[in-house]
C-alpha cells in the first residue's frame, strides 16, 4: 500500500515535492496556511496573492541555472507555463562572452528571470492540475503526533484540533518552521549549526516605463559603500528589484524603511539613480523589509541513524543560507526532488528512506551552509572592523580571493567567468570555485592588479549616506505605491 504523505508548506519546496511525489505515483495532502492565488489570471500575483506566511514573497529573488535544469528534468511543464506567461530564460554568460569563446556546455548557465510570485504561481498551477495533490488551504498545522515510545511521526495535528494520520511528513515550512520545536517537545533533539547573517534588507520592485532606454541588465547593479551593499535583480514582465543590504548596527540607516529615505539613498548612488527616475521606471510597491536571517544547517541523521522517522526536512527546513546569494530556490528544488526519489526507493522502510535522503543531500547542504556562512563572516569582519581570528584567517583569504580575484575577472577572463557562474548558479559544487590551480593563479593576478589600482568611488561615503537618509523628507512622488 502506498504511504500516506502530508506536506507542510505550499511554497517552492512544498509544491516541487508534491509534483515530484505525485509523478512517482504517491498521492499527497498539502497543508498551506495562506489562501490560494486568485483565480483571475489577469491579476499580477505579486500584488494580488496574499502570502503573509512567506515574509520574503515580495523580496527580490534569483532563479539560477540549477533551478531551471531541475525543472527541465523533473517538471518541464512548469518551464512551459513560465514561457507561456512570457517569462524570459537568459544566458548571461553568453551575453557577455565573445561568440568564439562560447562552448556548448555553457548552455548550463541559462537562468530564469522572474519575481518569486510568478515563479511560485507557475509551480502552484501545475500542482493544482495534478489530481493526486489535495490542497488544504488555508489551513494551519498545530503539531505532530508520534508513535508510542519511539521517535516516529504518525500524524499532523491541525490548529483546530483535527488530526490527519500519515506515514510520512515532508516539512517544507521554511527556515522558521515550527517542526524542530514540536520535535523537541516530544523529546527529539535536532542538532543544528547556525550563524547570524547580520543583515537587514530594504528592497523595492519597479517596472520599466514604455520606451525606456535603460538596458535590461539589473543583474549588473552591485556595489558596496562600506556597511551598505546594493544589488539589482531582473524580474518578469519588464520588472526589476533593487535591494539595500545593511548591517543591523547601522541605526542611522533604519529610515530606509521609508520610501523617501530609500529613494534619496538610491538617487545619491550613480549606478542606481537612473533606475528609479520616474522617466525610466515606476514603483510597484512600498519598501519591503526583512531581517533576522540566519544561516542554519539542521541534522536529522546523526552517527548514521535518523533522529526521527516519518519526517523529511525539505528546503530551508534542512538548510538555510543568506538570501542575498540566490541559492534558496535552487536548493529547495534540489531537496524536494531528492526527497521524492528517496520515497520511491524506500516507500516501506522509513529508516532506509531517511538515510537515502540524507545521503543524497548532506554533502551539498554542508557545502552551501559553509560557503554562505563564510561569505557572511567576510562581510561582517570587513564592515565592522573586527579582527579576523586566527582559526578563520585561511578561509577569509580564500573568500577574498573569490570575491576580489574571481569576481573581478568575470568580464575580462572567460575561465574566471565560467568559474564564477558555476558558483552562483550551483552548476558545480559551491565550495569548488577555485579548486583548479590555474584559476587560483589567474585570481591572484587579478587580486594584485586590483590592489594596485585606485579605488573606484561608487557613491557617497557612508557618513554622507547616513546624512542623506536621516535628512530625507517625504514628497508626493515618494509616497508608497
Amino acid at each position: 500500500m502506498k504511504p500516506r504523505i502530508v506536506i507542510l508548506g505550499g511554497g517552492i519546496a512544498g509544491l516541487a515535492a508534491a509534483i515530484g511525489l505525485v509523478r512517482r505515483g504517491y498521492p499527497v495532502a498539502l497543508i498551506e496556511r495562506d489562501p490560494p492565488p486568485p483565480a483571475d489570471e489577469d491579476l499580477d500575483p505579486f500584488l494580488a496573492w496574499k502570502r503573509r506566511g512567506v515574509p520574503q514573497f515580495r523580496l527580490p529573488h534569483g532563479f539560477s541555472a540549477r533551478a531551471r535544469t531541475l525543472l527541465a528534468e523533473h517538471a518541464p511543464e512548469v518551464l512551459d507555463r513560465l514561457r507561456a506567461d512570457g517569462i524570459e530564460e537568459v544566458n548571461v554568460f553568453k551575453t557577455f562572452t565573445p561568440a568564439e569563446f562560447v562552448r556548448p556546455s555553457d548552455d548550463e548557465f541559462t537562468v530564469v528571470w522572474a519575481r518569486r510570485s510568478a515563479f511560485e504561481l507557475a509551480l502552484r498551477r501545475c500542482a493544482e492540475a495534478e489530481p493526486g495533490i489535495t490542497f488544504l488551504c488555508p489551513e494551519l498545522a498545530g503539531g505532530l503526533s508520534f508513535a508510542q515510545g519511539e521517535p516516529r511521526v504518525t500524524g499532523v495535528r491541525l490548529a483546530d484540533g483535527r488530526e490527519i494520520a500519515t506515514d510520512l511528513v515532508l516539512d517544507c515550512g521554511g527556515g522558521r518552521s515550527r517542526t524542530s520545536r514540536w520535535l523537541a517537545a516530544a523529546g527529539v533533539h535536532v542538532p543544528a549549526d547556525t550563524q547570524d547573517c547580520e543583515t537587514v534588507y530594504f528592497s523595492r520592485y519597479y517596472r520599466f516605463t514604455p520606451g525606456c532606454a535603460l538596458p535590461r541588465n539589473a543583474m549588473l547593479l552591485r556595489g558596496e559603500l562600506e556597511s551598505l551593499m546594493y544589488i539589482g535583480f531582473p524580474g518578469d514582465h519588464d520588472t526589476f528589484g533593487l535591494c539595500f543590504e545593511v548591517h543591523p548596527s547601522e541605526e542611522d540607516l533604519r529610515p530606509l524603511r521609508n520610501t523617501w529615505a530609500w529613494e534619496a539613498a538610491a538617487r545619491s548612488i550613480p549606478d542606481l539613480a537612473p533606475w528609479i527616475d520616474p522617466a525610466n521606471a515606476t514603483p510597484l510597491d512600498g519598501i519591503q523589509i526583512m531581517g533576522g536571517h540566519h544561516n542554519a544547517r539542521r541534522y536529522f541523521v546523526v552517527d548514521g541513524r535518523p533522529v526521527v522517522t516519518g519526517l523529511l526536512p525539505v528546503g530551508d527546513a534542512l538548510c538555510t543560507t543568506n538570501p542575498a546569494y540566490g541559492w534558496g530556490a535552487s536548493m529547495a528544488l534540489t531537496y524536494a526532488f531528492a526527497a521524492a526519489e528517496a520515497v520511491a526507493a524506500h516507500e516501506n522502510d522509513p529508516v532506509a528512506m531517511a538515510l537515502a535522503y540524507d545521503a543524497a543531500t548532506a554533502t551539498e547542504a554542508d557545502a552551501v551552509y559553509r560557503e554562505s556562512a563564510a561569505m557572511d563572516r567576510a562581510r561582517i569582519y570587513r564592515i565592522t572592523g573586527q579582527e579576523v581570528p586566527e582559526h578563520d584567517r585561511a578561509e577569509m583569504e580564500r573568500q577574498r580571493l573569490i570575491a576580489e580575484g574571481v569576481a573581478a575577472g568575470v568580464l575580462s577572463d572567460v575561465e574566471l567567468s565560467r568559474a564564477f557562474c558555476r558558483r552562483i548558479n550551483l552548476t558545480g559544487p559551491a565550495d569548488a570555485v577555485i579548486n583548479n590551480p590555474d584559476l587560483v593563479l589567474r585570481a591572484k593576478d587579478n587580486l594584485r592588479e586590483r590592489a594596485a589600482r585606485p579605488p573606484v568611488e561608487s557613491g557617497p561615503d557612508i557618513q554622507r549616506l547616513r546624512e542623506i537618509v536621516l535628512t530625507a523628507e517625504p514628497t508626493l512622488e515618494s509616497s508608497p505605491a
